[in-house]
Formats: C-alpha cells, structure tokens, sequence
C-alpha cells in the first residue's frame, strides 16, 4: 500500500509526505490512535516511501525495496511487537545492536515498534537512549494506543502524528477489501472507527448476541435477568452484547427523528428499527441511550459485569 491507497487519515499521510519531500524527516515519530486503525499500515508506508527507488514523496508497491518491506524480510526494516503482554529490555538490548551498523542497502533504516506503551519500565529507560542519540540514518516510529502509559522523556523526544478514528463510509471501505456485503452489515457497527478492531471479532458471537437482543426487546422480566446471567457467564460475549444494544438504541433515535433508513448503523436491522422506533418518544430513547453509557462505564470501575447487564436489561425503559 501507497500513501494515495490509504483511506482516512489524509492529513498524517499529506504531513508525512511533505517531510519526505522536503528531506525534514524526523529520527522519530509516535503514531498514536485506536488500535486497529491503521497506524501500523502507514508506518509501513512511510518505511517504503523513504527508500523506494521510483518516488520522490510515495511508495511504487513494485519495486524489490517496497516487496520485500511488505513482506517483512527487508534487512533494514525492523518491527518489534511484545512478547506476550510486553515489550521486554532483551528486545531493545537486541534492537540496539542491530542498528549499530549502518544501513545495509536501504537509505534509512525504519524501526516500527507497535504497542510502545507496553515496554517495561527497563525496556523504556534502555529504549530512550537510542532515541537520545539514534544512528545516522535510522528512523523510529512508536505505535501507541495509551500514550499516558509512555515516560514523558520518550513522548519529548518524539514528533508525534495523531490518527483519528475512521468515519463509517471508511470503515466499510476497509472492510470491503476483507468480507462479504453481509458480513460488512453486521460486524461494521461495533467498528468504532477500527477496521481492525472489527477483523479481530467472532462472527458467530455477534450474531448470536444481535439475536438476543430482538428476543429480549419484547420478553418478560424474568426472562431479562435469566439472560443477564448467561452473559455475565461469558464476558466477551456479554459487553459485545451491551455495545451492540447502544447502537440499536442510536439507530432509534435516528430514524425516529429522520424516519430515513440510510443513518443506521444496523443496516441489517432495518426493519425491527422501523417497528420499535414508534413506541417511545425521542426524550425517553435519549434517557435510556445516556444511561446505557452510564452503565458501560461503570463496568471498568466496578468490574461487575452480571450487575451492568442486569441495569441495562431492567433498568432501561421500553427500548
């Protein structure tokens, strides 16, 4: 991929651009945004950009240099990713010795490192005197998702570049390069701006927690709280569940104040949108909609997710 094929993210790309045409290039970056969102991707690009023998300010995709960085075998392409939930200080201390020659062939040699906020606190402190004193011709580029959880000594050593969540039309643009049209409806949704946050979710858990979502719309409170239970059984399904029920509590709210089909989200529930929009006044839907927020966010400061489920699915109104 090209910097002209990125979708989104125009503004990093056309700053990242002008720096290489201009031979401004920093000696390191911090790409910071969601995860999934397509940082690693550009950083990618700018590796290929900067070395690529055909282009002034892009990457041809063709040549052997942009290939092979690609592919990942290029010997002066460098990505460092954790091993299990960290980067460790092995991992640096290994790094540090490969760029202390050098390039082999390349102009500049790129190392990507994607999850920079998980390195070790040993790790980070080793990390920052490269990035004190980095090697002729090496650049850095950190992919964080927490940048809180960086040192502010590595953060002032770095040009950072903000990468904002992707519009819908975007994310299904991503998207179409990965699934079907079908697949595209139900999943695109709980995106958030992340493509890839969407190519990591089982589709069969999705789909299993839409269906019980139309079955719990119109069932007994008994039958509201036995489902509670199931889902807080299983966590992954039960806040797939709950994020689920804030977009068709969105969907509502759109198409009762527009009765236009093309703003959902749920394209794929089009039809039980248009049923259950007529049965509550926009004021109580936005009610139920802020306090389904509310619930969401009591889940990271209590951690009882049987107890958010149970608010949301008793709690709230008719939706």
């Amino acid at each position: 991929m090209a910097f002209r094929d990125v979708v989104g993210h125009t503004r990093p790309c056309q700053i990242l651009q002008k720096e290489i045409k201009t031979g401004r290039v920093h000696h390191a970056y911090l790409f910071t945004g969601l995860e999934g969102i397509g940082k690693r991707r550009v950083a990618l690009t700018m590796a290929k950009a900067l070395n690529c023998p055909t282009q002034e300010e892009d990457a041809c995709d063709c040549c052997p240099s942009c290939q092979r960085i690609d592919k990942g075998v290029h010997p002066d392409f460098i990505l460092i990713v954790p091993e299990g939930e960290v980067i460790k200080i092995g991992q640096i201390r290994e790094l540090q010795r490969a760029i202390a020659f050098k390039p082999y062939e390349a102009r500049w040699r790129v190392v990507v490192v994607d999850g920079a906020e998980r390195m070790t606190r040993e790790a980070a402190n080793a990390f920052l005197k490269t990035l004190e004193e980095p090697p002729p011709w090496t650049m850095i580029i950190l992919l964080a998702t927490d940048v809180e959880a960086l040192p502010l000594t590595v953060l002032s050593r770095c040009q950072r570049v903000r990468f904002n969540p992707l519009r819908q039309e975007e994310v299904r643009e991503v998207l179409a390069h990965h699934l079907s049209e079908e697949e595209i409806h139900l999943l695109a949704p709980l995106a958030g701006g992340s493509p890839g946050r969407v190519l990591r979710m089982d589709r069969e858990e999705i789909a299993g927690a839409k269906r019980e979502l139309m079955l719990c719309v119109s069932s007994s409170l008994e039958r509201r709280l036995k489902l509670a239970q199931e889902l807080a059984q299983r966590e992954g399904r039960g806040r797939i569940f709950l994020e689920i029920f804030q977009g068709w509590l969105r969907d509502l709210i759109i198409y009762r104040e527009t009765a236009e089909e093309g703003g959902l989200l749920n394209s794929d529930l089009t039809e039980e949108v248009k049923k259950f929009a007529s049965r509550m006044e926009t004021e109580e839907f936005l009610r139920d909609f802020w306090a389904l927020l509310q619930i969401q966010r009591g889940i990271e400061a209590h951690s009882n997710l049987q107890l958010s489920l149970e608010s949301a699915l008793v709690g709230l109104g008719g939706a």
